[in-house]
C-alpha cells in the first residue's frame, strides 16, 4: 500500500531493481540482463530493468517484440553485437500472448551456458516481476482516477451548496 502512495514510484522501482539484480546475479549468474515489457503491458510500464545498474539501456527495445518466438520456445539465440551483449531472449507470456522479454548476456566468469532449469526459473520469476510491476502501475492509475473523481465530487457538492445557499437568501 505504501508503494501506491509513492507518487513517482521510486521505492517500488528500487525494489524491483533489487529483486531483478538478485535473480540475475545469484540465481542465473548472468553478467548482463534486460527485462522489458512488450505487448499489452508496454504502455503501462516504464523503461526496462537492467542488470547491472550501470548497463546502458538497450536502444530500440520494442524491436524485440517482432522476434518470431515459437509458442513452445524457452529461449531464442541473439546476435550479441546487435543486442548490446545479450545472447539469449527468453519470451515472457501471459494470457494475452507476449508480455515481455528477458534478454540474458553471458553466464558467469567462464561464459558457460544456462541450464534449462535456470531458464525456466528465470522465465517464471521475470513473468512474476512484470505482473507485479503492471499491477502496481494499474493500482496507481486507479488511485489517481479515484482522487480525481473525489475532487470533482467535492466541487459539485460545493456548487450545489452554493446554489441552495443563494436560493435561500
Amino acid at each position: 500500500i505504501d508503494s501506491l502512495i509513492d507518487a513517482d514510484g521510486a521505492a517500488t522501482r528500487a525494489r524491483l531493481n533489487e529483486v531483478f539484480a538478485t535473480l540475475c546475479s545469484e540465481v542465473l549468474g548472468a553478467r548482463r540482463a534486460y527485462l522489458a515489457p512488450l505487448g499489452a503491458l508496454a504502455p503501462l510500464l516504464s523503461e526496462p530493468l537492467v542488470f547491472p545498474a550501470d548497463t546502458p539501456d538497450l536502444p530500440q527495445f520494442a524491436a524485440y517484440a517482432d522476434l518470431a518466438f515459437a509458442p513452445a520456445a524457452l529461449f531464442v539465440p541473439l546476435d550479441p553485437a546487435r543486442a548490446m551483449g545479450a545472447q539469449w531472449a527468453v519470451p515472457l507470456r501471459g494470457q494475452r500472448g507476449l508480455n515481455g522479454v528477458l534478454l540474458l548476456g553471458e553466464r558467469g566468469a567462464d561464459g558457460g551456458l544456462y541450464t534449462q532449469e535456470q531458464l525456466e526459473i528465470a522465465r517464471a520469476n521475470a513473468e512474476r516481476l512484470l505482473d507485479t510491476w503492471a499491477m502496481r502501475a494499474l493500482a496507481q492509475r486507479l488511485m489517481a482516477l479515484q482522487r480525481q473523481r473525489m475532487a470533482e465530487s467535492g466541487v459539485a457538492d460545493r456548487r450545489m451548496r452554493r446554489i441552495i445557499h443563494d436560493d435561500v437568501l
